[in-house]
Order: C-alpha cells, then structure tokens, then sequence
C-alpha cells in the first residue's frame, strides 16, 4: 500500500473519531481560547485560494483549505503548549513540514464528503441539535474547570466569538462531521469480536494494562511559600485533633480541593510534584506529615486510605478491550476501502502537495523539508509538560 494511502487513512481514522465530538478540536481548544490564546484566523480571512491542488473524481482541496488547515494545526499545537501561535510563511520550513500533515487530512475528509453526498448519506437536525448542546456542555465545563463563571451557554458562545464562529457555521461543522462518521459506519460495518477474542487479549494484557498499581487517597491543606510558621501551627491544631476538612477550608490556599476539604483523590505513585509524592508515599495510613515545601508552597497532607494494587476483572475491563478490537478491525476494513477508493478517484497532486514527496525548501539540501516521524517540525521545540497546579495530580 503506498505511503500516501497510510497517511489518508491514519488521517481518516483520527477524523471520523475525533470530528463529532470535537470538531475541529473545537472543544479541546475552548478552554484555551478562554484563557486568553489567540485562535487561527477563519477562512473569511484567509486568501481566496481557490485554486485546486489536489483533485480526485468528486471532489478537489484547495489552496486555500490547505493555508487555513496548516494555521489552525499551529495555533491547535501552541494552545496545547500555553504559548503563542507562531506566524508560518508559506514556503518556510514549518509550512512545508505541516503542508505533509495536512493535505494527507484534507483530502481524506473531503473524499468523505464527496462519498456521503453521492450516496445520499445525510443527518437529521436532531442529531445535529443534539451534539451542539453536548458540545455546549463541555466547553461550560472547560471553563469552569478554567476559573471562568460562566453558563454552557456563555461560554459556548464566547469560545464562538473568539474563534470567528457563528452558531450557523459550528452547526454546519457539526453536520459534516455527523455524516462522515456515518460514512465510516457505512465503509466498514461488520460484526464485533468474539468473546474468546476479548479473554484473549485481557489475559495476554492483565500485567501491563488491567493491573492497578497501589494508589494512595490523600487529603492536604496547601499554605503560601511565605506562610511556613503558619503551617506549623496548622500541624500542631491537627495533632490534636482539630477537624481537617474544617481546616483545610480555612487555611488551604488550594482552590480545586479547600471546598472538599483539602481531598486530592486517590493517585498511583507519580501523580504529583516529586517533594510532595516523595512525602505522600512513605506515610502510613492516617499520617499527617510535617509540612512539606514544593515549589508551590508548604503542604500539610493526610493519607486517608491505601489502595492495594490490584486486577481489573476481565468483566471490567472488557468493554475497554472490544472498543479496541474493533478500531483494530476498522482500521484493517479502512485501509481496504481507502484503496480502492483512491484506485477510482485518480487521486492528482499539483507539484509540492503530494505527500509521497519530500518538501523542496530554497536553502535546504534536498529532504530537509520535514521531520523525522514523530519529532516537531524544524525549529519548532515540542511542547513541555506543565507543572500540575499546586500539589494535585498530573
């Protein structure tokens, strides 16, 4: 199979699973946009670029589908990052580098959308009207979990605003995505694995992936790096025998546990900043410990209860494992439909957008033009893992 099919269908796949229920990264990006990251700009103010780049019987990508998809790839990766989006000019390094990743995408979506209008494939306005306000209720909940106090709705509507959406064109998305998931069913189909296929794959899985490691459940009362004499004091309250809870929603300069009564849940080893961990996993069960300095402050922390580790039951773990079975299988039917979809299409590349080739970059020796698989774009660094905020989990 050529390399250009493998990316389409790479690229399908992620789309028909992740277009409903995030479309166009909508939803993941909500919460970013929220706090203040600059989205790409709408296609109304990028140029016409009418002209077709790729073609295939049904349907073409344009230009200027291609300029639009590779900004909104950057903005997407710099608001996962925290950072600012960064300018790309057409021909630079980056652009080149994301032109490979994106028209592979473009041309995989709107083949869809060529196969669904031949074959009468449509959504109802129900089906739409439900995913809007799913989609509503996920970016309200981003944005509470940003800090921001606003309904579903404000919230859906401002996230709109800042990305250059109206409602109409957000339904409109959401209408093609619902009809390309509806393609995917139709192109693939077929029966779900067996249940000696599932106990299969959980006995051949148990150790790496369906045993929980010990977990420790832990409460903490997190006071400010100024703040050590108090937590001192706090310490000696709780030695005796003062209530917790009633402290920690005191004292506790955490605002995603105080109300809860300084209660982080239970996490594996890891979970947290390396001082704070270090303290949480050599107490015993009902220990306070002294207070504990992290880069976030000082924390006075209880472990309220020690989770042995432990097997999911395979009837636990089966529903997990039949959903991965059948993207396996998807993804085997896929490539066959891809193939023979591409076969009959005729597939044509202007020059430069044909993913099979490597990008020819002025300046650079022949190849230079895109990563390696799997690395960031050149002079483009990946993006760091963030601290978790103020001794919760990562």
């Amino acid at each position: 199979m050529a390399a250009t099919q493998v990316r389409i269908l790479v690229a399908l796949s992620n789309l028909f699973s992740a277009r409903v229920a995030s479309v166009c990264g909508f939803v993941v990006l909500a919460l970013f946009v929220l706090v203040g990251c600059e989205p790409a700009g709408p296609s109304s103010e990028v140029d016409s670029g009418a002209k077709k780049v790729v073609t295939f019987d049904g349907g073409d990508v344009t230009e200027g589908e291609v300029t639009e998809g590779i900004e909104r790839l950057y903005s997407g990766q710099a608001a996962a990052s925290g950072q600012p989006a960064p300018e790309v000019e057409p021909g630079s390094p980056q652009f080149e580098a994301a032109k490979s990743q994106v028209v592979p995408q473009l041309v995989a979506f709107n083949l869809g959308k060529a196969y669904a209008e031949e074959n009468g494939i449509e959504v109802t306005g129900e089906e739409i009207e439900a995913e809007v306000e799913q989609t509503k209720e996920q970016v309200g909940q981003q944005a509470q979990a940003a800090g921001q106090d606003l309904t579903p709705d404000e919230a859906f509507q401002e996230a709109l605003s800042q990305f250059g959406y109206t409602e109409d064109d957000f339904r409109e998305e959401v209408r093609t995505g619902l009809t390309l998931e509806k393609v995917r069913e139709e192109a693939v189909g077929g029966e779900g694995p067996t249940e000696q296929e599932i106990e299969d794959f959980y006995e051949e899985n148990k150790e790496t992936r369906f045993t929980l490691p010990e977990r420790r459940c832990i409460r903490h009362i997190l006071f400010s790096p100024d703040e050590e004499e108090t937590a001192q004091e706090v310490k000696q309250q709780l030695d005796d025998g003062e209530d917790f809870a009633e402290l920690a929603q005191e004292y506790s300069q955490d605002p995603g546990s105080a109300e809860q009564g300084g209660d982080l849940g239970c996490n594996p080893e890891g979970g947290f900043v390396p001082e704070f961990d270090e303290a949480a996993f050599s107490a015993e069960e009902g220990e306070i410990s002294d207070p504990v300095e992290t880069e976030f402050g000082f924390h006075v922390l209880e472990v309220t209860d020690i989770q042995e580790e432990e097997e999911v039951p395979l009837e636990e773990a089966a529903p997990e494992i039949e959903d991965q079975l059948n993207q396996q299988r998807q993804a085997t039917e896929f490539e066959a439909w891809i193939d023979s979809e591409l076969e009959s299409r005729n597939v044509t590349y202007l020059p430069g957008y044909d993913p099979n080739e490597q990008p020819q970059i002025p300046g650079l020796p022949p190849g230079a033009g895109a990563p390696p698989e799997g690395k960031a774009p050149e002079g483009e660094a990946p993006p760091e893992k963030a601290a978790p905020p103020e001794g919760e989990s990562k």
